[in-house]
């Protein structure tokens, strides 16, 4: 099956207080406002935000009705990422084939008019948690971004450089146990998504990691030739000892959600830099990962050196040899959790001919966020203590 979809459009994030989620990404990440609604309050405020060709729209949460584009989270709900926005061809001919699979439809194929041309969308809602789907017809709209949003003008042009992220590379979404298989196969059934294969994955069972206080499966999934819709990834933890990371977020998204994206940059160590001059924290590495002499030669291969990574916390995974001439590398680091410690965070990734997701460094990746949830919840406690 070819997929209907053509690119990916935008991610919701809905917000219980949307002013400090925007102000985050616009002082930390160096995203820019560019169309908004809802700010005289009449309607739940939806305020679109980009940086490169990553667009991210924060809606507040309200029961009060009025989204556009989109269809609110039940209450009452955590801050959360949950809805993967794509444009595609035809919506009413793809609703009707997403209906005649069974899917949920929250809000049905709507056509809206504009001055800049019309725009059809329709809402389905996933078979993982929270998460919806916004299909989005604007191939006869001309403005920036869709009706109904008010253009911004530009503000913050004097703050510096904006971080160097071209295009939303993957979205990662954490399962409850035992449904990952479930899950890949409605993506590929209702979107078109083809397996991926990772680097030391079982056919049937998926990707496992096993380990102390780390106990994983992940599965892949992305559209052949379509970059610019981007890949998934699904996973869903294994019995270990002990709360992980993927167990502490399915206590605030019991049926599963999305539980990171990762922002693709031609230039790690320049956006890595900047993000941090303006804030945002990275989950930092211990000195073992790079002292470890398979993975150091790894790195001197590359034509770095452990100090330049370690001193972001940037790591390094390759899928090639030592010995080969033309070595296909993977750079990636974890920021900080947005909302809360269990929740949602941003991932920094350079692909220099790597087309996988780090499975050499998943074990190093898995311990760094954890170190830093623990210091998180550690000064939550401290924090509260002192009030």
């Amino acid at each position: 099956m070819t997929s209907p979809l053509s690119r990916l459009s935008h991610i919701t994030l809905q917000v219980s207080k949307p002013q400090k989620i925007i102000t985050d990404l616009v002082t930390k990440y160096r995203f820019q406002p560019f169309a908004a609604r809802g700010l005289d309050g009449v309607a739940p405020s939806q305020v679109a935000l980009r940086s490169g060709n990553v667009v991210f729209v924060v809606n507040e949460i309200s029961e009060t009705p009025g989204l556009l584009y989109d269809s609110p989270v039940p209450q009452p709900s955590p801050d959360t990422a949950c809805n993967v926005s794509y444009e595609v061809e035809d919506v009413s001919r793809l609703c009707q084939q997403l209906v005649n699979n069974g899917c949920h439809m929250l809000v049905p194929p709507t056509q809206l008019q504009s001055d800049a041309g019309p725009v059809s969308y329709c809402v389905v809602k996933s078979i993982l948690g929270n998460v919806r789907h916004t299909l989005i017809d604007r191939s006869r709209y001309t403005a920036a971004f869709l009706p109904g949003f008010e253009p911004l003008e530009k503000e913050g042009a004097d703050d510096g450089p904006a971080a160097d992220v071209t295009r939303i590379d993957h979205v990662t979404y954490v399962c409850p146990r035992g449904t990952m298989k479930r899950v890949s196969d409605w993506y590929q059934r209702c979107f078109g998504f083809q397996h991926l294969p990772l680097q030391g994955e079982d056919p049937i069972q998926g990707l496992e990691i096993t380990g102390p206080q780390i106990g994983l499966r992940l599965s892949a999934e992305e559209c052949p030739g379509q970059a610019e819709v981007g890949k998934i990834v699904i996973g869903e933890s294994l019995p270990q000892q002990g709360l992980n990371q993927m167990d502490q977020f399915l206590q605030h998204h019991r049926e599963g959600g999305i539980q990171h994206i990762g922002l693709l940059t031609p230039d790690i160590f320049r956006a890595v830099e900047s993000l941090t001059n303006s804030g945002v924290v990275f989950a930092a590495q211990p000195p073992c990962y790079y002292n470890d002499p398979q993975k150091k030669a790894a790195i001197l291969h590359a034509g770095f050196t452990p100090q330049q990574l370690s001193h972001f916390g940037i790591l390094l995974d390759s899928t090639t040899q030592i010995q080969d001439v033309d070595q296909k590398i993977l750079l990636q680091v974890f920021a900080e959790p947005l909302f809360s410690k269990d929740s949602f965070y941003l991932e920094l990734i350079e692909r220099r001919g790597a087309q996988g997701f780090g499975e050499g460094n998943i074990r190093a990746l898995w311990r760094s966020m954890q170190d830093m949830m623990d210091d998180l919840s550690q000064k939550e406690q401290e924090g509260a203590a002192a009030q």
